[in-house]
């Protein structure tokens, strides 16, 4: 059964953009390595590194801070790294998600067609670590310290990964607030810590998750900070599960 494109979210660092957003493409590609030699009998290539890029068409809104044309100019060439997530399928918590690590903006136009409203596009790259493919694991707003419901990725993975948590609001203020991710072998077993999260701002963070990461994930809240409420997405790229 097809998904509407509707089902779909954008998120740039702190921001969700979907608002603004009126398509996108997310492109993956393996480049060619040439390893012909004396002895072919034509030319010989084997897969290279992976690589991506994510084409997006948006919608001016207005000028000003947290809006789509000024927060993308603000990321071109930047070398303040770029967290841009593109969630595929968001009726299922546990959607495909593109990671786009370390990125930056590569490139801006501005289209103004005089009988239609004015569009904003841009173009993001693999950036520094390039472009992963991932689980959201959780997007809601969160009220209460506690553990929240577990997601299933079908297999466990030896070599580690990393996870992303996008912090899109926060009521009050955090200082020092705590997201922990946690695995299981099962559903109702014993979860442990795989990596914790420690943000005081609105913003996009990473951390590195090292050797066997369980095919149960969720994320366990063990401080608010301070804050009464804060809205977050968490994404887990799980190596040989997630992607090879």
């Amino acid at each position: 059964m097809p998904v509407r494109a509707t089902n779909t979210k954008l998120l740039v660092d702190r921001f969700n953009f979907s608002g603004s957003t009126m398509g996108y493409t997310v492109a993956v590609t393996v480049g060619e390595l040439d390893v012909t030699n004396l002895e072919s009998t034509g030319n010989e290539k084997i897969a290279g590194n992976s690589g991506g890029t994510l084409e997006m068409q948006g919608y001016y809104t207005g000028k000003g801070a947290g809006l789509w044309e000024q927060e993308l100019h603000a990321r071109l060439g930047t070398g303040t790294p770029v967290y841009v997530a593109a969630c595929i399928g968001t009726s299922n918590v546990k959607c495909p998600t593109y990671i786009f690590d370390e990125s930056w903006g590569e490139q801006m136009t501005v289209e103004a067609p005089v009988e239609n409203v004015i569009m904003v596009n841009g173009r993001w790259g693999g950036g520094k670590v390039g472009m992963k493919r991932g689980k959201r694991i959780f997007a809601a707003a969160i009220t209460a310290t506690g553990a929240k419901t577990s997601q299933d990725l079908g297999a466990a993975g030896s070599a580690g990964g990393s996870a992303y948590l996008f912090v899109q609001s926060i009521t009050g203020t955090a200082t020092s607030a705590t997201i922990v991710v946690e695995s299981s072998a099962t559903e109702g077993g014993t979860y442990a810590a795989e990596g914790t999260f420690t943000f005081s701002a609105l913003g996009a963070y990473k951390i590195a998750l090292s050797g066997t990461v369980n095919r149960w994930l969720r994320i366990n809240v063990t401080g608010l900070g301070g804050s009464s409420a804060f809205t977050v997405a968490v994404v887990v790229v799980v190596t040989g599960v997630t992607q090879t």
